[in-house]
This record gives C-alpha cells, structure tokens and sequence, in this order.
C-alpha cells in the first residue's frame, strides 16, 4: 500500500483537514458523556452537588460553564452545552464524510489512470503473463478494495485511537483501579486482532485469485456464447461458472467465518469489563463519603460509558482488519502491474531514416518467446521492397504471424535485426515506427462509436473524402452507403452489428487511410468471398502503388500475384519466389497449392507464366 500512497500528495492538505475534523468529531463524541456527569451529579446532590462532588464537576473548573448553584439553571446550561457538542459532532461527521469521499474517488481516479495507461503500453508478452481477466480484475474491483481502505481506513485510524486514548484518560482520572480493569482487557483484545489477521491475511490472495479466475470464466462464456450455444454446452459452461464461484464463495465464508470470532469475542470481555466496573463501583459506593475517597454513582455511570466507547474502539478496529489485508493483497497485485519490465525498451537517442521508402528487411532474424524450449523463428532472412508485394504462406504453427510481429516491435528479435530503410527498427522511437505502418491483425477489431471514428482511427483528423475513398478501396462501400446515418452509424462493441467479412473490410479501410509506407495484412482476406477478394486485390494494387505490401495468407489465391512469395516451415524460410517458380522448386508450397487448387488450375497458371502472361 505504501507505493499507492503517492496519489494522496496532491492532496495533503485536504487529508490533514479532514484528519483535524475527526479528531474533532471524536473528541465532541466523548465530551457529551462528561457533560452527562455533571447532570448526574446534580440528579444525585440536587441540594449541595457543589460542595458534594468537592471539584469533580471538571468541566466548570477550566470556566466552561459557571455554576449559578440553581440545579435548573445548571442543568438547562449544561444540556444546552451537550446540544451543541452534538451539533458540532453532526458538522463534523458530514464534512469528514464528504471530504473522505473526494479523497477516496481522487485516489482512486488516479491510480485507474496510471494502471490503464500501464496495461496499454504493456508488451503483448506482458498481456499474456498477467492474462486479461486478471487485468480487468486489477484495474476495477482490486483499486476499489485499496480505495475502500483509503475512505474507511482515515476515519477508523484516527477516530479510534482518540476515542481509546481519551476514553482510558478518563476512566483512570475517575478512579485508578477502574483504569486497572480496563487495562487487563487490552492485551487480551491486541491477542485476539493478531491470531486474527495471521489466519486471515493468506485468504485474501486466494480470494482475489479466485475473483480473477470467475472474471476469466465469465468473460470466455460471454465472448463464446455462439459457439457454446451451436454445441449444447451451456450447462457444462454453467458448471464451470458454478465452480469458480463456488471456489470464491468458498475462500470468502472461511475469511468472514475467521473473522466472525472478533466481534462476539470483543463483546464478551467488555460485558466482563462493565460488570466488573458495576461491581468494583457499588462495591464502593457511599454517596455520604464522596470527599473521603468513596466512588459515587456519576463515577460508575461514567467509566461504565466510556467502557463502551473502548468496546466501539476495538470494534471499528477489527472492521480494520477486515479491510486492510484485503486492501494489501489487492495493492499487491497492482503493483505487480506497476512493476512489471516491459522487455520493449525505447532508445535513449532514437534514430530516423534519411528515406521514407518502406524497405523492410530481415537479416538472419531468430527469436523465441519467454520460457520456450525451442525457437519460433530460426536464421529468417528475407527484403520485402516498395511498389511490390511480399506474401508469406506456411502451415498453421510455421511462426507466419510472429515475423510479421517483430516489424511494429510487439515483439523485440532475439537475434538478427529487422530493418525499415536501413534502420534497425529497435533504434526507432515506437511512435514513429509505428506511424510508418498500416497494421490489419487477423481478428478484425472495432470500437464503440461512429464508423467514422473507427476509420479515422488509423488517422486522426482524416477527412470524410478520405474515409469514403478509403471504404471504397477496401470494397466496404457496398455496405456502408447502406447504412442509416452513413460515416455517422454507431458501431456496437466489437463491431457485432457486422459480419466477420465486413469487419474486415473495415479494418483494411483503417489501415488504408493513413497511407502509410508500409501496409502488413495479417491474414486479413480470409473471410472475404474469392470475388471481393479479386476486386480488392486489384484496387489495392492501384492505391499503393508506391508502398511495401506484406501480406500473411493460408489462401493460394489471395498470393498468386505477389511479386514474391516467402514459404515458411516449423520457423524457417524453404522458399523464396513467385508463384511459377515456387511450384517448381519447393515442395512444402506444392503441397500447399495441391491442397487448395486442383490440376488444371496448377496447369493454368503454368502456361499463362511460360507465354509471359499474369502469374
């Protein structure tokens, strides 16, 4: 928790106010038994109460209230006195509840920020150790819990000790061996909290893990509600669902069962301790001998009053130990987010390429993922050049998509380099490498809003001629000139009032506006019919004459063009070519093409390659 104490600096000052307001609030809390004394003391000696109580009317002493020797008079003084403690508690308790609230939401706002701009700028690496359910869990219900403690724990910190220390200060004032009794109660209390918080705090990691695991749970079953329902699997789904939350349910009724001794055993020693101040007190008491050290009834109503002050104490206190292991197991877990290395380092002196071309080159690239027995990519080398296109085609597995991944640094190469015109692209500031790309991953991703903020996505500020140009490039127009509202549609969560082709398309357009000098489509045309893939093959090629294309594809006839064609196989590169050359040369990509084309498409494109004709 220390490290998330930091987005309280700004607001010091704020938390030393409401600090001086509890301790205010405390102290009017406990004057209003002692004033109470007084009317007691009035009740019992309503004659003589001056001389009889011999001074122990302590609040007349420091000239609060002067006495007027009418018991009335007196009374009506003193109770308009409690009136007023009991007003000032009031304003106090509404000001300190108002300002804990404020300093609870800014924390709590501010460390959302930090944590959220920390997860986007998370390596995909990192994404995968932490896991996305986890991610969500931290960045709501863990800085909820930390924030809770923040709230409560300024009013629990502050006011039960003052009213404790107070309280005891009292109760010894009023007679020492009544301070004794309380005294032997204390130790056994500060026992029961520590036994108390040793068996629960190793609970509320569990019961965070869990809360991460429900959250998993629940996520995949929404996301994959269509496959679940196409193959009658709700009820096993709802058994997985049942038995994350009855693991969390589980860990959660072991901690409130542990937790559940603290109240009932607190209750028990302050009903020990106020019998025994009954007891000890009437045992005393001689209300003819108060001067000569005899205790009388105001005493006993007053240690008895502040003995349950001390009970409050204790209880705001085992409340305490509820929330702060909680707290700081979910502060944990944040600040494993917050400590996390992202093995993307950006340059300390970033460099820039004298040309913008988009030459993009491999040269013996390898590279493995974390904890890997074996290399991804092995010896990589490839130069994938401007104005032409590059394809890439290999069997699931064969580190396709992993390649690709290494140009925008999602990535860093464990071995050899990844050039963009010349320059490593590990000397690039991210930002500006990044800007040079136009990126279309394999699963189609939109974002609540306008069509048009989805499409200016790739381009901020991108004018609606751009947008529509773009739409129409990428063969989207058909659909969304169509539309009610046009560039202004809403678009749903992940785009789910698309189908998968569309969304596609959508994307492919985002990547096109920018125009940038390198386009990556990541196995982008798979879920488009063979004819919008033809037409926009071809109105790719006139928009981008002057670009780098790279294009992942499992489809022979999404590549069949490309100027040349990269054969990956388990990481390696077993062909390079086109499309001729590669039948004849490279086995893998002829088992690739008779699985996909039967003969007398082989033979076609043969013949038109031998008389000079498309490839």
């Amino acid at each position: 928790m220390n490290k998330l104490f930091r987005y309280l600096r700004p607001i010091w000052w704020l938390i030393v106010i409401d600090v001086i307001l509890l301790g205010l609030q405390s102290f009017f809390a406990l004057l209003i038994p002692k004033l109470m004394t007084n009317i007691t003391a009035i009740m019992e000696y309503p004659q003589n109460y001056l001389s009889q109580m011999n001074g122990l009317i302590d609040l007349w002493n420091v000239h609060w209230i002067t006495p007027s020797g009418n018991a009335m008079q007196d009374t009506w003084i003193i109770g308009g006195f409690m009136m007023t403690f009991a007003l000032g508690f009031l304003l106090c308790a509404f000001a300190t509840s108002l300002i804990t609230s404020h300093i609870g939401a800014f924390y709590g706002k501010g460390v959302r920020h930090d944590l959220f701009k920390k997860v986007t700028s998370m390596s995909v690496g990192e994404y995968h150790d932490f896991g996305t359910a986890s991610l969500i869990t931290r960045t709501t219900n863990d800085i909820e819990q930390t924030q809770l403690s923040i709230q409560m724990g300024l009013r629990i910190m502050i006011m039960s000790p003052v009213s404790l220390v107070i309280a005891i200060i009292f109760i010894c004032t009023s007679d020492p061996m009544l301070g004794l009794i309380v005294a032997c109660v204390i130790p056994v209390l500060i026992l029961v909290a520590v036994v108390l918080l040793v068996k629960a705090t190793p609970l509320f990691k569990k019961l965070q893990d869990f809360m991460d695991k429900l959250t998993s749970v629940l996520r995949e079953s929404l996301k994959g509600v269509r496959v679940i329902r196409a193959f009658n699997q709700e009820d096993k789904e709802f058994g997985r669902f049942e038995k994350a939350n009855k693991d969390l349910i589980d860990v959660g009724v072991r901690v409130d069962r542990i937790m559940s001794f603290g109240s009932p055993i607190i209750g028990i020693c302050f009903d020990a301790t106020y019998i025994a101040i009954y007891v000890y007190g009437f045992a005393r008491y001689d209300g003819a001998k108060v001067a000569d050290g005899a205790i009388n009834f105001t005493t006993i109503i007053t240690s008895a009053e502040y003995a349950m002050q001390l009970v409050q104490s204790f209880l705001m206190f085992m409340f305490l130990l509820i929330l702060v292991p909680r707290a700081t197991a979910c502060a944990k877990r944040i600040n494993e987010v917050f400590d996390s290395v992202n093995p993307i380092i950006e340059p300390a002196h970033p460099k820039n390429s004298e040309s913008n071309e988009g030459l993009v080159e491999f040269k013996d690239v390898t590279f493995s993922f974390p904890k890997a027995s074996a290399p991804t990519l092995s010896s990589v080398s490839f130069t994938a050049r401007p104005g032409c296109t590059t394809a890439i085609i290999g069997s699931t597995g064969s580190g396709k998509s992993t390649a690709i991944s290494l140009i925008p640094r999602f990535y860093d190469v464990s071995a050899g380099q990844v050039l963009i015109d010349g320059v490593d692209v590990r000397s690039y500031d991210k930002r500006v490498l990044r800007g040079k790309l136009g990126f279309v991953p394999q699963t189609a991703q939109l974002f609540r809003g306008s069509l048009r903020d989805n499409i200016a996505f790739g381009k901020e500020g991108a004018s609606d001629d751009e947008i529509k140009e773009a739409l129409k490039i990428a063969q989207a127009n058909e659909f969304t000139d169509a539309l009610t509202g046009g560039l202004d549609f809403e678009v749903e969560q992940d785009g789910k009032n698309f189908s998968g082709g569309q969304k596609q398309r959508l994307a492919i357009a985002r990547a096109l506006v920018r125009k940038p000098e390198i386009y990556i489509f990541d196995d982008s045309f798979s879920a488009l019919d063979f004819k919008t893939d033809v037409q926009l093959r071809k109105a790719l090629k006139s928009y981008t004459q002057t670009s780098t294309i790279i294009i992942v594809a499992q489809r022979v006839s999404t590549i069949i063009d490309a100027d040349q064609i990269i054969v990956f196989d388990q990481g390696k590169i077993v062909g390079q070519g086109n499309h001729t050359a590669l039948l004849k040369s490279c086995p893998v990509y002829q088992e690739i093409v008779e699985s996909q084309l039967d003969k007398e498409e082989i033979a076609k494109t043969l013949a038109l390659a031998s008389q000079g004709g498309e490839r």
